[in-house]
């Protein structure tokens, strides 16, 4: 059995063409129920990787998780530490890693990179290297996110890293420093393992780790947000199998993944305004399945959810406030904007005020912390952040005269 984002031409990664957005839509209006944000949610401990393949979840016991990209809270889950299999999604950490070394200066976009005899023997998705052939590290991430080729994940990871085997090293090791606890790639693109080998296994939730590192990547934006795009010069077309792109507003990733014990996958993210979501479907029954929950998912989130500018950087917070054997009075400033994500329905009832340090008196330097800016929602704390001097505090003339102050 192999990767499903293949079709039956000859295996190209190629998207159904029709008509999504009014089963998208439909969905998400039929299916407006959500886990409350904050349900308690049943952690299950990772078995060691089998070498059984992972048996798809059956309709109606889809796992599922929803996060705000910027801060990584949970807005809603359905089984999120459900073992599964990733299937293409696999993918994702190996764009990261590439993404990553053109970022540190270790690959460029426009470095070449040769078609080996493996790399050109891969089976499903594929846009069809030949060894000894050249294409180009953007060429091939492009390959890679929008056609969901299992020949250009390969030939990357051996450019990457050396060898196949040393990819995958590399992706296990990113992944542990990500928190994804409950991850083991085996491969670099998700095929179906053969007899005796060992599958690649993941969770909603630790994928979505995962998917926060990659949205903080523009480039790789581009290519998961592109709908079709030329290869070898336009000979060929590269299809996105997602279908949100497109048809849900603001999508603009991630990934789809699918083989018939895996079930159907999709990591897929949107920004609507300030407020970007990512959401991860795992063990769908069918393709349309996928689509339709992550639509729902995404609606639900951006309806349900707001971002707040509480207050921006450097400025003046009232009311002045005074230390004791200070000078005079000051308003204290938070360095850096901070914004909340709240309930739409909460959004007029946060309140902030300004607690000063216990015990501080002057004098106090410029730029020194001298407190805590904290918002709250009623009687619950819903964020803080440092505020400092904005100016040098200098002593009172006759501090001396009030010591124990």
């Amino acid at each position: 059995m192999l990767d499903c984002e293949a079709n039956g031409r000859g295996g190209r990664a190629r998207a159904t063409r029709g008509r999504w957005g009014w089963l998208i839509v439909l969905a998400a209006v039929v299916e407006m129920v959500l886990t409350p944000p904050g349900a308690a949610v049943a952690r299950v401990k990772l078995p060691p990787a089998s070498k059984t393949p992972v048996k798809a979840a059956g309709p109606g016991s889809v796992a599922w998780i929803t996060v705000h990209a910027d801060s990584g809270e949970v807005l809603a889950s359905q089984d999120p530490d459900r073992p599964g299999a990733p299937a293409s999604m696999t993918k994702m950490m190996l764009a990261l890693l590439v993404a990553e070394a053109v970022r540190d200066g270790q690959l460029k976009l426009t470095d070449p990179v040769t078609t080996s005899a493996l790399a050109s023997k891969m089976g499903g998705s594929q846009v069809y290297l030949k060894q000894g052939e050249s294409f180009s590290v953007e060429e091939l991430m492009a390959a890679l996110l929008i056609g969901s080729a299992n020949d250009a994940a390969v030939t990357l990871a051996e450019r990457l890293a050396g060898t196949v085997e040393g990819a995958v090293v590399r992706m296990n090791d990113r992944a542990k420093q990500l928190g994804m606890s409950q991850t083991h790639f085996a491969s670099v693109h998700g095929l179906p393992p053969g007899p005796g080998q060992e599958g690649d296994i993941t969770t909603p939730r630790d994928m979505a780790r995962l998917a926060l590192e990659l949205v903080k990547f523009p480039e790789v934006l581009k290519w998961t947000g592109t709908k079709n795009a030329p290869f070898r010069g336009g000979a060929f077309d590269l299809e996105n199998s997602n279908h949100l792109v497109g048809n849900v507003p603001g999508v603009d990733g991630l990934k789809t993944g699918h083989f018939h014990e895996a079930g159907y996958n999709v990591a897929a993210t949107a920004r609507r305004g300030g407020l970007r979501v990512v959401t991860v479907v795992m063990g769908a029954p069918t393709n349309k399945a996928r689509f339709a929950e992550a639509a729902r998912l995404l609606e639900e989130a951006f309806a349900q959810y707001v971002e707040v500018t509480v207050v921006k950087g450097n400025t003046p917070l009232s009311p002045e406030v005074r230390l004791p054997r200070a000078a005079g009075p000051f308003k204290p400033m938070v360095s850096q904007e901070v914004r909340l994500l709240v309930k739409r329905a909460e959004r007029d009832a946060i309140k902030t005020s300004v607690e000063i340090t216990p015990g501080l008196r002057a004098p106090v330097k410029r730029g020194e912390p001298v407190g805590n800016l904290v918002a709250r929602v009623g009687d619950r704390e819903v964020a803080r952040a440092p505020v400092v001097a904005p100016v040098d505090v200098g002593r009172s003339l006759f501090w001396w005269l009030t010591p124990w102050k």
